[in-house]
């Protein structure tokens, strides 16, 4: 197990996971963007003396504090009780002081050079943090994988757009500050990871909902190129995306209501606002309703949706793409009121034509015991990781089985571009039968 990593930065001391892994939680990879920094491109942290232990998780992006009103012990959204994990402490810390990454890793020494997998959490971009147990790496860590998870700034907070901010900005635009900041993350990844026995030029960037859609805009944003060499688009659209993004226009209309709401009339005054006043305004925007990703210039050169029709992708950067049966795939009305199925369907064919680069197209159907959910929008999340003991449902050994499977996967992926392996059964790439692998407990199969 590593124990004393020396980043570009200074040196780190990791703990054990609890699968006996080493983990370096809390790695600042960029300053805290406070202050003058506040609604500005996040700037490389400062480097320190001495060893820094990394034994405490970095805090949760300021955001709706879900947990205010909860009960310690119920807290899911429909009154089941949470479960507690040693070792991952909730309800998480919320700063505006939230740009920290976490590595778990299996290697031995510096010169492993084992695949790297990015992950993005989802929460639509207004809420949720990277070191929730649902996303524990351990399992990545037994099928030779690094797993790296980040916190990004989210809501007013990553993507507050205004017109004064492009006038100060030497790039003439503003928001997707959180888009920034998962790229200045994987930055960080990209320079430092081979410290941590990790291949830098094998890295998997990977995300679920809006994780998924941040993973799709840092592959058609051109700040990410040579640094990303594969890529999984998890329930968050293709062709079509599941939440549209708004114009320029739009968002920095946007932003001049909320400065009107914050009572303020520059963005020096918002700098000096507390976060709590700039979260509490935020939530009258509601979920739905905030600042989201756009298409600003510079992060985004053009909308997703164009970089992917002018065939704008780099094509070395190998695709899993998918959703969940409820999502569009079984002819139920899918929970965003959109078919997420036929626009990953879309993108597949585009791809595969612009490309004729194999990708893989997935569709997880196991219908979750306990309640009559079915197969619904982020229930995949626990299996990727394997940590179905994380949850209150009554989850079987058929559970933990496909949950193994599908983490072998996707580490097969990682590893060399394609999912399959010994033991697995086979998940052929997409091709003109628009054919998909069904992850199922029966079986998974090819449909």
């Amino acid at each position: 197990m590593l124990e004393i990593v020396k980043s570009k930065y200074g040196l780190l001391k990791s703990v054990r996971s609890n699968k006996g892994y080493a983990l370096f939680r809390g790695i600042p990879y960029a300053k805290a963007p406070v202050g003058e920094l506040r609604f500005k491109a996040p700037e490389e942290p400062d480097s320190w003396e001495g060893i820094r232990a990394c034994d405490s998780y970095g805090p949760a992006c300021m955001q709706y504090d879900r947990w205010a009103k909860a009960s310690d012990d119920i807290n899911d959204g429909d009154e089941h009780p949470y479960v507690h994990i040693e070792n991952y402490p909730y309800p998480p810390k919320m700063s505006e002081d939230c740009l920290y990454l976490n590595i778990y890793t299996p290697a031995q020494n510096e010169n492993d050079r084992l695949p790297v997998l990015m992950y993005i959490h989802g929460g639509g971009c207004q809420q949720w943090y990277g070191s929730d147990y649902e996303y524990c790496g351990d399992e990545f860590c037994r099928n030779g994988c690094i797993l790296v998870t980040i916190n990004y700034r989210l809501n007013v907070f990553g993507f507050f757009t205004h017109p004064d901010l492009a006038k100060e900005s030497e790039y003439g635009s503003s928001g997707n500050y959180g888009l920034l900041d998962q790229i200045r993350a994987l930055r960080w990844v990209y320079e430092n990871i081979e410290a941590f026995g990790g291949d830098k030029d094998n890295i998997t960037v990977f995300g679920q909902s809006s994780g998924g859609r941040s993973t799709l805009a840092l592959l058609c944003s051109p700040l990410t190129r040579g640094m990303i060499r594969r890529v999984s688009i998890q329930s968050a659209g293709g062709l079509g995306r599941f939440m549209s993004d708004r114009s320029r226009q739009e968002s920095e209309k946007l932003g001049q209501k909320f400065m009107e709401l914050c009572g303020c009339q520059s963005i020096e005054e918002l700098r000096k606002l507390p976060a709590e006043k700039l979260r509490d305004v935020n939530d009258i925007l509601g979920f739905a309703g905030g600042f989201n990703i756009h298409t600003d210039g510079y992060v985004l050169k053009e909308d997703v949706e164009e970089s992917i029709l002018n065939d704008h992708i780099p094509h070395e950067v190998d695709i899993i793409i998918g959703c969940t049966a409820d999502e569009g795939e079984n002819g139920k009305r899918p929970q965003f009121g959109v078919n997420m199925y036929e626009q990953i369907r879309k993108f597949c064919e585009v791809y595969h034509r612009n490309t004729s680069k194999d990708i893989y197209l997935y569709v997880f159907d196991r219908k979750q015991p306990g309640d009559e959910a079915g197969v619904p929008h982020s229930c995949d999340n626990r299996y990727q990781f394997c940590s179905l003991d994380g949850s209150w449902r009554p989850y079987e050994e058929k559970d933990y089985e496909l949950a193994k499977k599908m983490n072998r996967y996707w580490s097969n992926f990682a590893l060399k571009g394609d999912p399959n392996g010994q033991g697995l059964e086979q998940w052929e790439p997409y091709n003109k039968k628009g054919e998909h692998i069904r992850l199922d407990i029966e079986k998974c199969e090819m449909r």
